[in-house]
Order: structure tokens, then C-alpha cells, then sequence
């Protein structure tokens, strides 16, 4: 039975010899960053390790993007790395769970056209576009309605698709539909949203006041209404006396 530094030689051995057989890789160890991409798959790397060059996997779902980029270990999602390109492809198979084709990557929502999965190792994340947006599944995020093939229409808009939405509690901000796509909105100043009549009024509504601010208390004033810039700042007899009890007491 071989011992476990003889199989770590044999594993060097092989992986220096897949190595060499790849004639058009070059050899990270001559290079100044100590890491190259594969030449055929672009889930793939090279690195410099005690001289020998080991041939390294990017986690699932991402492809590599050089050294200290990327989202992780020096790798980042397909569509934003340029190392791959045609014809070069990703060799390892998706590991999926659920909400994720792939272990990591950012994927559509399967109901919504608002939310999407965002997946890390495994894990699902669910995310919310805002502002009117709908997750583009070709750009992998939020993008204008318009842009987005098979969501012509927003929820928020089924009723009128140029009507005016009330956006939550909001006083000052709703959504305008504009055919069929929300776009958040914020009524001008001192102007509150009206839930019934759907547009920016002068308060007051039935949900809304008027926006008030709290005037400073009164100055105190003299009797004459003027200060007495000559009143002695010594203490009274009976102020005295209090302060003598006190320094007793104390």
C-alpha cells in the first residue's frame, strides 16, 4: 500500500503532466500574478504552488476572472468575466437546489416578475426590484419594464395601466402608471397624496395632515418687557439661608 507521500507525488506527477499536455497554458509559476486561465474551460485556473503548477475548479456556477477579482477565490459570474468566451466553456456540471440552478449565481424569480434569487453556495436569497423595476433575466438584474421580454405588464398596474397607485402609507409618494409600467413618483412640496382621487392635493386628507412644525416656547419677559441689565446677580437674604441649611445638611 502506498504511503500518503507517495499518492501526494503521484497526484503532483499527474497534474504536472495534464499540464504539460496542454501546450497553449501558460505556466503560472513564470508569470507575475502565479495564476493563469485554462485554455479550453473557463471554470478552470492555473496556480503557482511550490513551483508546480495545480490545476484549480471555480466553485460551481462561476468562472474564473484573474487574480483577487470576482465575487469569490478569484472567481465571478459568467456574464461579467471576460475570460469566458467562445470557445471556450464551462466543463463542470450545475449543482442545483432549490431557488438555484447553480451553487452560486443570480437567478429569476419563479412567480414574480419583481424579485429574483440571488445564490451563495447553495443558498437562496430572495431580492426585490424597486422604483418600478422587473428583474431582466439577461442582464441578471433590475432593469425598465420595456426591457424585460415576458413581463409587459405590472401587477401594480393591472387596474389602469395610466393611473395613479398609492405607494403603501406614503403621504408624498405613490406610483404613476405609464402603459402598464409603474414609476415612482413624489408629489410637490407642502402637497400630500390623495388615496381617493388618486393625485397630489393640499392637505388636509382623510390620511393625511397638514404638515406642521412646532413654534419655539416664549421667551419670558420682564414686567417693563425689557431686560434689566443692572439687577444684581447676588443672592437674596432668603436664598442665603436656604443655601447655609443645605451646606449643613451636606
Amino acid at each position: 500500500m502506498l504511503s500518503r507521500h507517495h499518492w501526494t507525488g503521484v497526484i503532483v506527477l499527474l497534474t504536472f503532466a495534464t499540464f504539460a499536455s496542454c501546450a497553449q497554458v501558460e505556466d503560472p509559476c513564470k508569470t507575475k500574478s502565479r495564476v493563469v486561465a485554462d485554455d479550453k474551460y473557463c471554470d478552470k485556473y492555473w496556480e503557482c504552488d511550490n513551483g508546480q503548477s495545480i490545476q484549480y475548479d471555480c466553485p460551481n456556477g462561476l468562472v474564473f476572472a484573474g487574480k483577487h477579482r470576482g465575487v469569490t477565490e478569484g472567481c465571478d459570474y459568467p456574464w461579467r468575466s471576460n475570460y469566458c468566451e467562445y470557445p471556450k466553456v464551462q466543463t463542470n456540471p450545475p449543482i442545483g437546489t432549490e431557488h438555484c440552478d447553480w451553487l452560486y449565481g443570480i437567478f429569476g424569480h419563479e412567480t414574480s416578475c419583481t424579485r429574483y434569487w440571488t445564490c451563495w453556495n447553495g443558498t437562496a436569497t430572495e431580492q426585490l426590484c424597486i422604483g418600478g423595476l422587473l428583474y431582466n433575466e439577461n442582464a441578471h438584474s433590475c432593469d425598465w419594464p420595456e426591457n424585460v421580454d415576458g413581463c409587459q405588464k405590472h401587477p401594480l398596474c393591472n387596474e389602469d395601466p395610466n393611473g395613479n397607485v398609492p405607494l403603501g402609507k406614503s403621504c408624498n409618494r405613490y406610483w404613476q402608471c405609464q402603459g402598464g409600467y409603474p414609476r415612482l413618483q413624489r408629489c410637490p412640496a407642502m402637497l400630500v397624496f390623495d388615496r381617493r382621487s388618486l393625485r397630489c392635493v393640499v392637505p388636509p386628507t382623510e390620511d393625511c395632515d397638514v404638515p406642521t412644525t412646532t413654534p419655539p416656547p416664549p421667551e419670558e419677559e420682564n414686567q417693563d418687557s425689557r431686560p434689566n441689565t443692572h439687577k444684581s446677580q447676588r443672592p437674596t437674604h432668603g436664598e442665603y439661608q436656604d443655601r447655609q441649611r443645605q451646606a449643613t445638611r451636606n
